[in-house]
C-alpha cells in the first residue's frame, strides 16, 4: 500500500493569519488535531497542530488569557513541515512517523498538497 491509498483527502489548511483562538475553535469544530498551514499561494509554509498550542502557551502558562489572543497560527506553527509523495510506501511513511516523532505527514506532489496520512489511517491500513 501507498500513501496514496490511505490519506485523506480534501484536508482543511489554514492561513498563517488565522487568530489562535479561531484555530483552536477549528480544530475543535471538525474534530481534528492539526492541519497544513498555506500562504496566499496556497503553497504550504507550515504545519500546525493543538501539540503545538500546548507547547507555546505552556511556556507562558500564567499569561493564556493574556497571550493567546495575540497570538496566530504563525506563531506557533511548526515550519519544518515533512512530506512524503503519493507513492511512498506505507512503510516508508510510517519509518518517517517514527523517526521524526509526528502524528502526522503532509502528502504532496511538488508543492501542491495532496493529503494527509495521521497515525490512525496507518492503524486503520494495519487493522
Amino acid at each position: 500500500m501507498r500513501a496514496c491509498d490511505v490519506m485523506q483527502k480534501g484536508i482543511i489548511s489554514v492561513s498563517p493569519e488565522l487568530a489562535l483562538k479561531d484555530f483552536e475553535d477549528l480544530l475543535t469544530s471538525e474534530d481534528i488535531s492539526g492541519a497544513p498551514v498555506t500562504g496566499t499561494d496556497g503553497k504550504i509554509v507550515g504545519v500546525a497542530s493543538k501539540t503545538d498550542i500546548v507547547r507555546v502557551l505552556a511556556d507562558e502558562a500564567n499569561q493564556r488569557d493574556v497571550l493567546a489572543p495575540q497570538l496566530s497560527v504563525e506563531d506557533i506553527m511548526t515550519t519544518d513541515v515533512v512530506t512524503v509523495g503519493p507513492d511512498a510506501e506505507l512503510r516508508d511513511v510510517a519509518r518517517v512517523m517514527i523517526d521524526g516523532n509526528l502524528h502526522r505527514v503532509i502528502v504532496t506532489d511538488g508543492d501542491d498538497v495532496l493529503g494527509i496520512v495521521t497515525t490512525f489511517d496507518l492503524l486503520a491500513a494495519v487493522y
